[in-house]
């Protein structure tokens, strides 16, 4: 049943992709198998001496520059005639949507919420993974492809909400990075949950609660371990 929208009620939906909607297995071994593979063909080198000056050349450009997610920058970078198509079609078998999705999804659907993708990954690997997802969502947005952003900020999401035509309010953000996910979101009034599959956080995601001072009660009604929970929350 569809529902009647109200003013100020929740309308859109969205969704990080890696780690929310798709394990991490396919991004990795593009990245990580394919590229060096590739490398070590052309070079004429081991996988393990490819892979090694790889390594170092993501490091030496970092996840602070844009390049470090433009896949088409680093065939360029080495050398590689290979369409990423090619490399994609290769480790396809390592796509794994996590087995609650596409019925959470439906649901959402079926009940009139708008659905929308909102990664820090690149487009083509978003549109890649998230084929057999493509009938649940009307817009997808990367950071990295649509704003040149690095890191999904307070001011990403504002731009997001800003072309969808809705407040922060009427949207409920779900993703697996505390700070990127969940707390600049909310930051701008977003409905958001941090989605935590083994429920437990790093260190590094314990100090960035503590400095922003988000409390311990709170953070446990906002945290999730699979996406059903959404479905029993106030916001649906």
């Amino acid at each position: 049943m569809v529902r009647a929208q109200r003013v100020g009620e929740v309308q859109v939906f969205s969704f990080d992709v890696d780690g929310t909607l798709v394990g991490p297995g396919f991004a990795d071994s593009v990245w990580l198998r394919g590229i060096p593979a590739a490398y070590a063909e052309k070079e004429g080198l081991s996988f393990e001496a490819a892979f090694e000056h790889i390594k170092r050349e993501y490091d030496q450009i970092g996840e602070n520059r844009i390049e470090w997610y433009k896949i088409d920058y680093w065939l360029k970078r080495f050398g590689l005639e290979i369409p990423c198509e090619k490399l994609f079609n290769e480790y396809k078998g390592e796509i794994r949507i996590y087995e609650e999705v596409e019925g959470v999804l439906n649901v959402l659907k079926e009940e009139g919420y708008e659905l929308i993708i909102s990664s820090n990954a690149a487009t083509e690997f978003i549109e890649f993974q998230t084929k057999p997802l493509k009938k649940f969502f009307s817009r997808v947005f990367s950071a990295t492809s649509d704003f040149r952003e690095v890191k999904k900020s307070d001011d990403y999401y504002a731009r997001v909400c800003e072309l969808l035509g809705v407040k922060p309010q009427a949207v409920v953000h779900t993703g697996d990075h505390w700070v990127f996910d969940f707390l600049n979101p909310r930051k701008i009034g977003i409905n958001a949950y941090y989605l935590a599959r083994n429920r437990r956080r790093s260190r590094a995601d314990e100090k960035s609660t503590n400095s922003e001072g988000v409390k311990a009660k709170e953070e446990d009604e906002f945290v999730i371990s699979d996406l059903n929970e959404l479905l029993d929350s106030p916001v649906c």
